[in-house]
């Protein structure tokens, strides 16, 4: 992407060239996936109110209830402490932050020395982004004379954040190296009897599920730039590189590297504080067997929505991609096309220290060959926890994930060479865990388990995978 000129002119052309070219991607959605995109669109924009004070609509009935009751009853009584307390917690649980806050200064009035309420008043103040109020309550929170260590420790870690995203221009890291076993590595059928040419067939022995482990190196960095106008717009950037080696199957060796810009503009900051639009470019290039392999190109728009305690974020994206032969992969550009996509991702708070993480996609690829050419459903989520790994010399929050995925494939036309009656049709169903334990600031280590299914109605394309992986990991 051609960017020219400095400071302000510089950004100005970027913004512009990313907007015309993303509108001009949005157009060409069609049929169902853009169906889909508008419908989330128009979800996200008739729910202004979730996201504004007052309980939202990830709020369960009885969590409501008890919000109106200790509403009234700090109303009859201000002094009440622990009426305030209680109100300030089931307030943070449903998202009206300004309620808590409201709360918890009530409380500070009436007992200055309440170091764990001035925490938790920065803390609220920095999820409203006002870091200056936050800044200014964790400083008092570290004030008295007894200050216990696990609230030294937190207001010195959202401290340094605040400091982190004060400054205009933010970098941020992750990298890890480690090592997977995949019991199907090869992606393999299940069983060897399967279709060729619309015959019963053995597979060849060669071609049979085979296990392999493989080492892995992955890094990301993520570069944001606040343009300074108070309305929180600002210019996003990411880079992504990974490199996989196995010890058997050469042939599988895959590296990709991916970069992904776009400046993320304030939607509505007045009426909807949070919401934002962000149209961007995507690139993507792919070794596999170390060989050049695939090269995509294309962009996107994301809108985003918060709602009290979640976000919702609806988008499409639409790539171009083209496929290089090799030895080991020969007909690779047979799959030369477009992959269209409409997708909502969401995030947030379910109870306690759990959260969910989800997203569903619509995807079309269409690709030369109308055997290669398919239609997919796919809904990930996930359910992050969080916990205190008590016994390091400084407690740490780790993070135990589970998850679950589904995806439908249903391609447009038969392959002659498997079956020239039948279109193929799969059904893959994925569950994990996932653990990051930091052991620093710095440093720390992290695993997965993953298994797959994939049902399909051509024994080919039957599998299963168990997938193990394990490393220390590096942010910055």
């Amino acid at each position: 992407m051609p960017v020219r000129g400095t400071g302000w002119v510089g950004v100005v052309s970027t913004c512009t060239f990313v907007a015309r070219f993303a509108a001009a991607l949005a157009a060409r959605v069609r049929g169902l996936a853009g169906r889909s995109l508008v419908i989330a669109i128009a979800v996200g924009a008739s729910a202004p109110a979730w996201a504004q004070g007052g309980p939202n609509a990830f709020a369960t009935p009885a969590l409501k209830q008890r919000y109106e009751a200790l509403f009234a009853r700090n109303l009859a009584n201000p002094s009440d402490l622990d009426a305030a307390f209680q109100f300030a917690e089931v307030s943070t649980q449903i998202g009206d932050y300004e309620a808590a806050i409201g709360a918890l200064e009530r409380m500070v009035f009436y007992n200055p020395n309440l170091p764990r309420v001035k925490l938790e008043l920065g803390v609220l103040y920095f999820r409203l982004g006002s870091y200056e109020m936050a800044r200014s309550y964790l400083s008092a929170a570290m004030t008295g004379p007894d200050v216990p260590s696990e609230v030294r420790n937190r207001v010195e870690m959202f401290v340094t954040e605040i400091d982190r995203r004060a400054k205009p221009s933010q970098w941020s890291g992750f990298a890890q190296v480690g090592i997977r076993h995949q019991s199907n590595a090869n992606a393999g059928p299940n069983t060897l009897s399967v279709r060729a040419f619309g015959f019963d067939a053995v597979l060849n022995q060669q071609f049979r599920k085979q296990p392999d482990t493989n080492w892995f190196a992955l890094a990301g960095v993520r570069f944001v730039h606040d343009f300074g106008n108070q309305r929180g717009d600002a210019l996003e950037a990411s880079l992504i590189g990974y490199y996989a080696g196995q010890a058997k199957f050469d042939r599988l060796n895959t590296g990709l590297v991916e970069v992904n810009i776009g400046p993320r503009l304030a939607l509505m900051p007045d009426a909807w504080m949070g919401s934002s639009l962000k149209p961007y470019l995507v690139a993507t290039t792919v070794a596999l067997g170390d060989n050049p392999y695939l090269n995509s190109w294309g962009g996107g728009m994301l809108l985003s929505f918060p709602m009290g305690l979640a976000v919702i974020e609806p988008g499409v994206e639409v790539r171009q991609r083209v496929y290089e032969a090799s030895t080991n992969y020969p007909s690779a550009p047979d799959q030369n096309g477009q992959l269209i996509s409409a997708y909502v991702l969401g995030n947030g708070a379910l109870f306690g220290s759990m959260r969910w993480q989800g997203r569903l996609a619509l995807n079309r690829n269409e690709s030369r060959f109308a055997y290669n050419t398919y239609d997919q459903t796919t809904a990930d989520i996930s359910f992050p926890y969080e916990f205190d790994a008590a016994f390091l010399p400084r407690p740490r929050k780790w993070t135990l994930s589970p998850s679950f995925g589904w995806s439908r494939t249903v391609y447009e036309a038969p392959n002659f060479i498997v079956d020239p009656t039948t279109k193929r049709r799969d059904t893959e169903l994925r569950t994990g865990l996932l653990l990051d334990a930091p052991l620093s600031d710095t440093f720390g280590f992290s695993a997965q388990v993953q298994y797959s299914v994939t049902n399909s109605n051509l024994p080919n394309f039957d599998t299963r995978n168990l997938s193990v992986l394990a490393g220390p990991t590096a942010r910055f």
